[in-house]
């Protein structure tokens, strides 16, 4: 009789099998009671880390170009940049901390030009960009460009318009600048 017991509810005793399953109950809660403890603090520690450390973007923005004695000056706009850049005198951008910068320009011309208008970005003597607008019969023409590039401490960034700013519409759709990636 004792054997068919067995054979009715396998080979373990229901005392044996209830024990053996309270005993997981009991690891699996402490296994999350401790988990919890563990990891809420941690992210709630990373999450104020993170948000005090929120970081802030330099953004250097040139517009209003002007020109006198062939020299075009610009109207600088430095937000957050008193570490990574600075503009000079000479109307060049220094960078101050080595670091991919995403690098943007824009010029429209107002109306036909005697030869193509160029845009030169340089760094000393080392051309970084240069490009070529139309000259088309239309008088209204824009060029522009925008891509990384990975700058050294110690560069100084130069902006040139080959035409100066005879032809070149100086408001809001003229303009270069740089933000730190």
């Amino acid at each position: 009789m004792e054997a068919s017991h067995f054979l009715e509810n396998g080979n373990i005793p229901q005392e044996a099998n209830r024990s053996g399953c309270n005993w997981m109950k009991v690891c699996t809660l402490a296994a999350l009671v401790l988990s919890t403890l563990v990891v809420v603090p941690l992210l709630i520690v990373c999450f104020l880390c993170l948000h005090r450390q929120s970081p802030e973007i330099c953004w250097a923005h040139a517009t209003l170009p002007s020109e006198k004695d062939r020299i075009v000056t610009w109207k600088w706009n430095l937000t957050s940049c008193s570490s990574f850049v600075k503009n000079d005198a000479n109307q060049t951008l220094e960078i101050l901390q080595s670091g991919m910068y995403f690098i943007y320009a824009q010029v429209t011309r107002t109306k036909k030009a005697q030869g193509y208008f160029t845009i030169t970005l340089y760094q000393e003597k080392i051309l970084y960009n240069q490009i070529t607008g139309t000259n088309s019969e239309e008088g209204t023409a824009s060029i522009h460009f925008g891509r990384p590039y990975f700058l050294r401490k110690g560069e100084k960034l130069n902006f040139s318009i080959n035409e100066g700013l005879h032809y070149i519409q100086t408001d809001n759709q003229t303009y270069w600048g740089l933000y730190k990636l």
